[in-house]
């Protein structure tokens, strides 16, 4: 039979997975019932569920044995706010969200409190990149295309560049921070004169 209740206790070690739940209307606790997850196998879907949450349960008629089907939203515990039929994500308990919005296309990562990491063999990005805040790169990198850079830039090690460099400002090198466009250069008609052409 279908019985609600509410999660009083989870599991863990041997019971991880399983929660024990009270049922208020008969006083009743339940043994160890199995959590739901719609895979358990070599792909596995794991999601926590909190104690005091309100869950749906088969059970036989003396609730010994049984599982948890479904845990339920209440008039406590609500949808979050971005949730619409076009939806779909999830909320964890410090705050970070992701979500994927169909009707707007958009997929957000709400965590501005979290470290987010990725390990992959290849990384690729289609499309246009937007990034807010220090930028750190390790390893050697490539840029095909047109490279804008407003602000100041600086670098540390050699560098070599394949092509014409055009600056529109001041460009200085070395400790002395020689100036580009102001330093003498030696040549045969002296230190002022024009450069050998």
């Amino acid at each position: 039979m279908l019985r609600l209740g509410i999660i009083s206790e989870l599991g863990e070690g041997e019971h991880l997975g399983f929660a024990r739940v009270s049922f208020d209307d008969s006083e009743i606790v339940s043994g160890w019932l199995s959590l739901p997850s719609s895979n358990s196998r070599t792909v596995k879907q794991w999601i926590p569920v909190e104690v005091n949450s309100q869950v749906a349960c088969l059970m036989d008629d003396f609730c010994e044995q049984g599982c948890i089907v479904a845990v339920l939203w209440s008039a406590t515990d609500t949808p979050p706010d971005w949730a619409t039929p076009d939806t779909l994500g999830v909320r964890f308990g410090d705050g970070t969200e992701i979500y994927y919005d169909a009707g707007s296309h958009a997929l957000t990562v709400n965590a501005p409190d979290a470290e987010l990491n990725f390990r992959c063999k290849k990384l690729t990005v289609e499309g246009d990149v937007a990034i807010t805040g220090d930028t750190e790169i390790k390893g050697d990198t490539e840029i095909k295309g047109d490279t804008q850079i407003k602000g100041d830039t600086s670098i540390a090690g050699n560098t070599s560049v394949d092509g014409d460099v055009s600056a529109s400002g001041e460009v200085t090198a070395g400790p002395l921070k020689l100036a580009l466009t102001t330093h003498k250069h030696t040549t045969p008609a002296g230190p002022s004169g024009p450069p050998i052409p």
